[in-house]
């Protein structure tokens, strides 16, 4: 294949410095340093991709830009990236511009979600993701790290959503740095079926799912020192946590290994521990009208679902099977046994098979 020709407009900088400078200037960074995208750091991204650099995925909210392969590669080498990160940057480039991920809400609203990148299949070991300890945060693993960076960038730069212009968030999220986890393998301890596996793909499939993440709470299972049944409760409280429930909203639960293996000797495969926490995870009408909230923008808005009249009415956190996501991820945790759950805002996740070959 011959050398890609680049569309982007070219600068000139004497040195790192100067770059730096440049970039703050330009506003091509939300605050953190970037790489400078040299011609030749973008055009091994391309080489390795075999894409055309012109290729569109599509345009991106909320500011209308062309997400390019070439614009794409340039905020991978800004962020770190190495060549064979950029499949996995693409792929969730792809997943956030499917139309059921909402990306102009999830960019715009005041709730200020944070996009969450799930790495999950062969990849995680082919590319080392840290997928044990510490697993949401700096643990010196570069495919961790810079792809999830690259993710913001790619937002950032060709989205346009910056807050206080096109984004509105009212707080915002620590994970609009860089968000990513990345699921244990199989045979890493994780006795459980692959979140990739449970939304269609193959066992052998390497893949990205792309969520919409609200609230991330590191909560305490008790997996290991309670019994099964009051482990369920204590995610079912969690789950129906009244400041994050005025719609039956999409919930991630990650579940570090030593809970999914106490659950998995007690006969809970991931099929019945999530069927059993829909069942659980519900909450009177009483309770919701505290909540004050009038914003029925949401599908599922809890007073489209139940007898708002009906002070006993029921009301589910999660609307069905596809709205409760589970997978394992983190290290080995005492009796304890922390766990997290991470709520949707706006949207649902969405999963990509990776399209490239090992070889």
């Amino acid at each position: 294949m011959s050398t890609p020709q680049l569309a982007s407009k070219v600068y000139e900088c004497a040195d790192i410095d100067e770059f730096t400078e440049l970039a703050y200037q330009k506003g091509w960074t939300d605050g953190l340093p970037v790489l400078p995208p040299t011609e030749k750091k973008v055009t091994a991204m391309l080489d390795y991709i075999k894409r055309d650099p012109n290729e569109s995925l599509g345009v991106m909210a909320p500011g209308e830009g062309v997400a390019t392969i070439e614009k794409i590669a340039i905020n991978a080498v800004m962020a770190g990236c190495l060549p064979e990160y950029l499949p996995v940057v693409i792929t969730a480039v792809e997943a956030m511009l499917d139309p059921v991920f909402e990306l102009m809400r999830v960019q715009c609203t005041t709730g200020g979600p944070g996009p969450l990148l799930i790495v999950s299949g062969p990849v995680v070991r082919k590319l080392d993701f840290n997928f044990g300890e510490g697993a949401f945060t700096g643990t010196g693993h570069r495919a961790n790290s810079t792809i999830g960076r690259a993710v913001r960038l790619v937002l950032w730069n060709i989205g346009l959503g910056r807050p206080g212009q096109m984004s509105h968030a009212t707080m915002g999220h620590p994970g609009r740095y860089a968000y990513l986890v990345a699921e244990r393998p199989p045979e890493e301890a994780n006795p459980w079926e692959p979140i990739h596996v449970t939304n269609g793909l193959k066992l052998d499939d390497s893949a990205v799912s792309m969520y919409p993440s609200g609230a991330h709470i590191q909560f305490n299972m008790g997996a290991g020192a309670n019994t099964i049944d009051n482990n369920l409760f204590v995610c079912k409280e969690v789950l129906t946590n009244l400041g994050q429930f005025q719609a039956a909203m999409q919930k991630l639960l990650v579940i570090n290994p030593q809970a999914a293996s106490v659950l998995h000797a007690a006969g809970y495969d991931k099929t019945r521990f999530r069927d059993e926490l829909l069942a659980r995870s519900v909450r009177p009408v009483r309770d919701l009208k505290r909540t004050g909230g009038q914003s029925t923008t949401a599908t599922w808005h809890w007073t489209k679902i139940v007898d708002v009249n009906d002070d006993d009415a029921m009301v589910p956190s999660m609307i069905d099977a596809h709205h409760l996501q589970i997978m394992v991820a983190g290290g080995w945790a005492p009796p304890i046994s922390q766990c997290c759950c991470i709520n949707s805002m706006h949207g649902e996740m969405v999963t990509r098979k990776i399209n490239w070959s090992w070889d």
